[in-house]
């Protein structure tokens, strides 16, 4: 095998967001890869309860990442390896922000799901996630008086808003605190720049003891291109932003032709074939 660990993004890469699954041959590949030792992760913008559910339900074991890198859990036991985010008072501070563009606006307190205002985006996210949101009649002060790290903040919008606003608030707002991004074409989300998948990247390296260069991640959308800044094999599907194609060092199949499955055959299960 060219490979011992391969971190993949799941919305668009791994498994689609309409179906919320992983198709049949792709967990058969993945799981082909791991009888063989080698270490499989699902790294994405998602809640942790969210994506522990799909790979629960096609028997994947191993590690989730979730919320882009602020916690790492196993996907059986739940177990904690990392958990991070923003604080309280700049998480406050972007969903302050967030509210005056008149948009649906969702905070991650930990895994669970808040909102203020109930939007038509609101229903689409909470199928999207397959979880209910608590609504509150001020996120910006829940957040506050609840005191605790929170994962991410988002805005639900048209995607046409989407792009222009994650550019709009990293240039405002971005830095050394939080950074945003779109980790759909709906979503805008606002992170902590220090717990992002890059970050998850290199805390997993050191977690297994596996260097660099024997590590492949695979992603589709702008929050991926941590996945692509490393020594690692950073690869875009093929319909990936263009803004990731930029940084990986190879762009493969797109997500209709099983990107996860063509990489591990290609690269850690040719001598099976």
């Amino acid at each position: 095998m060219k490979f011992d660990l391969i971190i993949s993004d799941y919305d668009g890469t791994l498994g689609g967001a309409s179906t919320n699954t992983i198709d049949k041959e792709t967990v058969d590949a993945i799981n082909a890869f791991t009888n063989k030792g080698g270490k499989f992760v699902v790294c994405t913008g998602r809640m942790f309860a969210s994506a522990q559910a799909i790979c629960k339900s096609v028997n994947l074991n191993g590690i989730v990442v979730a919320f882009q890198g602020a916690m790492i859990k196993d996907i059986q036991s739940g177990y904690s390896y990392f958990s991070g985010g923003l604080s309280p008072e700049v998480a406050s501070k972007v969903v302050e922000s967030f509210m005056k563009e008149g948009e649906q606006v969702v905070a991650f307190i930990g895994d669970e799901l808040y909102h203020q205002n109930h939007k038509a985006y609101l229903d689409f996210y909470q199928h999207l996630l397959k979880v209910k949101s608590v609504g509150v009649s001020d996120l910006a002060k829940t957040i506050l008086e609840k005191n605790q790290t929170v994962s991410k903040v988002c805005i639900l919008c048209d995607k046409e808003k989407a792009f222009a606003l994650a550019d709009k608030y990293n240039e405002i707002m971005g830095g050394k605190q939080v950074i945003f991004n779109n980790g759909a074409d709906v979503i805008v989300e606002a992170v902590n720049p220090n717990y992002t998948k890059k970050f998850a990247v290199e805390f997993l390296a050191k977690h297994f003891n596996i260097p660099y260069e024997r590590i492949m991640t695979v992603g589709d959308s702008t929050n991926d291109i941590g996945l692509m800044q490393g020594a690692w094999h950073g690869v875009a599907v093929g319909n990936a932003r263009e803004e990731l194609k930029a940084y990986a060092k190879e762009v493969t199949v797109p997500f209709s032709e099983k990107p996860v499955k063509y990489l591990i055959e290609k690269y850690c299960l040719e001598d099976e074939k």
